[in-house]
C-alpha cells in the first residue's frame, strides 16, 4: 500500500496548487517568504475545512460522555479523509502536524476566550493554538476560532502592525495594555480583532506563549467536549467563511449567510426539520454525513 504523506493529504484537501516537494521548498525561504506561505495555508484551511462542533452534540445526544480525538492522525482522519470540519483543537492539531512536517518549528498553546461583555473573572484555558517559531520570529496560526478565525499569521511583537484580512483586521498586543490584572491571568498576548476600521479592536482571546504538554491540551479538550453548558456541548456551531468577506453560519436552527463587500447583504432564517438541516450541511458546509447522524444531531437542537 503506498503511504500518502499529510502533507499530501492536506494540499489536496484544501485545493492547494503547489505539490509537497514545492510547499517544503517554499518553507526553506527566507521569513517574508515563510509567513506568505503560511498566509496563503491558513486561507485555503479555512475555506475548505469548515468550524463544527456536531460530533460533540452528537455524543450527548447519545449519553457517551466522550471526548472528540485530537492526536494528529486523528484530527487527519476525520477532517482530512472523511471530509469533515471540527473545531479548535482538531484544527490546531491538523495543522500544526502540517507545518511541523513543512520542517518549521511549531508548538501548542492554550488561551483564554474574552468576548462577550461583563467578563469579571478569567476563563479557562480552553482555546487552542499554534505558535510557529522563524529564527527566533514567533508567530500566532489559528484556523480555528470558527467565525472570527484570523487568516492570517500573526506576530508575536509589541511593534507589529495589524493585518488586514477579507475577513477583518487582526493584531496581537501585549497582555498588561488590554487587560486589567485580574483578568489578565498568566497571559502575556493579546489576540484583538475587528471587522471595519471605523471600529475600536476587541479582544478574543489572552494567552501565555509556553508550549503546553499533551496532557494539558488532552484536559482542555476533555472539558470542551463534555462540560454541561460549556459552548460547545450545546447546540450545533457551524461557520465557513465566504469568498469576499462573507460567511455562513449556523448556530441551533438558525442560520445566517453574509455576503460580504461595500453593502454587505445579510440572509437569516430557522431551519424547519431534520431534512433542511441534513441540506444545508451538504451545501452550505460541504458535509454530506449519514442521515442517521444528522437526524440525531437534529433531535438534540433545540428550536429557535
Amino acid at each position: 500500500m503506498t503511504h500518502v504523506s499529510l502533507l499530501s493529504r492536506y494540499a489536496d484537501r484544501l485545493g492547494l496548487s503547489d505539490s509537497a516537494p514545492e510547499l517544503h521548498r517554499r518553507a526553506q525561504g527566507s521569513c517574508a517568504q515563510i509567513v506568505e506561505l503560511l498566509d496563503e495555508i491558513l486561507v485555503a484551511h479555512t475555506h475548505s475545512i469548515c468550524f463544527e462542533n456536531l460530533d460533540v452534540v452528537a455524543f450527548r445526544a447519545r449519553g457517551d460522555l466522550e471526548a472528540v480525538a485530537i492526536d494528529v492522525d486523528g484530527a487527519a482522519g476525520k477532517l482530512l479523509t472523511d471530509g469533515r470540519g471540527g473545531y479548535c483543537h482538531e484544527h490546531a492539531s491538523l495543522i500544526r502536524g502540517v507545518v511541523t512536517e513543512l520542517g518549521l518549528r511549531a508548538h501548542p498553546i492554550l488561551a483564554r476566550v474574552h468576548l462577550g461583555d461583563g467578563q469579571t473573572a478569567p476563563g479557562a484555558l480552553t482555546h487552542q493554538a499554534t505558535i510557529v517559531d522563524l529564527d527566533g520570529r514567533r508567530l500566532l496560526i489559528d484556523p480555528g476560532f470558527g467565525g472570527g478565525t484570523p487568516e492570517a499569521a500573526l506576530e508575536l511583537s509589541e511593534s507589529a502592525a495589524a493585518r488586514m484580512t477579507s475577513h477583518g483586521e487582526h493584531r496581537i498586543v501585549p497582555a498588561g495594555t488590554a487587560l486589567t490584572p485580574h483578568l489578565r491571568a498568566d497571559s502575556d498576548w493579546v489576540l484583538q480583532s475587528r471587522t471595519r476600521d471605523d471600529q475600536d479592536f476587541r479582544t478574543v482571546y489572552a494567552f501565555s506563549e509556553v508550549p503546553r504538554p499533551q496532557a494539558d491540551l488532552d484536559l482542555a479538550n476533555w472539558f470542551t467536549s463534555t462540560k454541561p453548558g460549556a459552548r460547545f456541548t450545546g447546540p450545533p456551531i457551524l461557520a465557513l467563511p465566504l469568498p469576499g468577506g462573507g460567511r455562513v453560519t449556523l448556530e441551533g436552527r438558525r442560520l445566517r449567510r453574509m455576503i460580504g463587500g461595500v453593502r454587505p447583504d445579510r440572509h437569516e432564517r430557522t431551519l424547519s426539520d431534520a431534512t433542511e438541516f441534513a441540506e444545508v450541511l451538504s451545501t452550505e458546509f460541504g458535509l454530506d454525513l449519514d442521515r442517521e447522524f444528522t437526524d440525531l444531531v437534529w433531535s438534540a437542537t433545540a428550536e429557535g
